[in-house]
């Protein structure tokens, strides 16, 4: 999963939409070019077989291959252009169905332990190899720096934790991308494996991508909906580890 920052999204969907607009353009001149050529080449046909000589007449068999191919190209114009509206149509029909993500939590893979602060909290999780003495979790700004460590869930297994922002002086940091990153050890100081790593994101709106597909928007973040692996809604959050998200200096 890579977060993705709006702004740029923005941009890529603006520039998409410029090509798209500009094909569209370039498809309906061609299809009134050929449209003003196939009317040409009928007035022609239709001169010539009235002023062939008969003696000589016009073969018949290469005039209806020249009309053949004509209608042909004709046709695929016309389907060409059938198959952009049932593009556009799906594209919408998508865009609606992604209305269903706004307000909610999705969950998402993290493999580099990326994760959003959203109005100062934020939720992600990991998996033990088993059940560990502590785990402790530090947590990292996009400049890949240590901003706080937590006290993580100990359970072999699933765990969650909530964050409120604040590094380790009690400072509420801005919203934003972080990553996170797990030590988990058992009672003898022996390494417990931590792996699976999610981070949740509250959906504040969506997008449209050019290919149809949706991009959801967690205030300045975003993600595909490719990534996303379950689906919360605010009440249905799963739980957090008693003690988790405690600062220590």
């Amino acid at each position: 999963m890579t977060i993705t920052a709006v702004s740029s999204l923005n941009s890529n969907a603006t520039a998409a939409s410029a090509n798209a607009a500009a094909a569209a353009n370039n498809t309906g001149g061609l299809s009134s070019t050929l449209n003003m050529n196939f009317s040409t080449y009928l007035k022609i046909l239709t001169t010539q077989l009235k002023n062939q000589d008969p003696t000589n007449a016009t073969d018949p068999n290469q005039f209806t291959q020249e009309l053949v191919q004509m209608a042909g190209v004709q046709q695929q114009i016309s389907t060409n252009q059938n198959l952009n509206k049932l593009v556009t149509a799906q594209s919408s029909n998508t865009l609606s169905t992604g209305l269903n993500y706004i307000g909610g939590y999705v969950q998402a893979n993290s493999t580099s332990g990326e994760f959003p602060l959203q109005n100062g909290t934020s939720e992600f999780g990991y998996s033990l190899s088993g059940g560990a003495n502590t785990a402790l979790i530090t947590v990292q700004n996009a400049q890949g720096n240590a901003v706080a460590t937590l006290k993580g869930g100990t359970a072999a297994g699933g765990n969650y934790v909530t964050w409120d922002g604040k590094d380790a002086n009690g400072n509420q940091l801005p919203d934003g991308a972080y990553t996170f990153a797990v030590a988990a050890t058992d009672a003898n100081g022996n390494k417990i494996t931590s792996s699976d790593p999610v981070a949740l994101f509250r959906v504040t709106s969506v997008q449209s991508n050019s290919d149809g597909t949706l991009q959801l928007l967690a205030g300045n973040l975003s993600l595909s909906t490719s990534d996303v692996t379950n689906v919360y809604a605010p009440s249905s959050m799963p739980s957090a580890t008693a003690g988790a998200a405690t600062t220590t200096g």
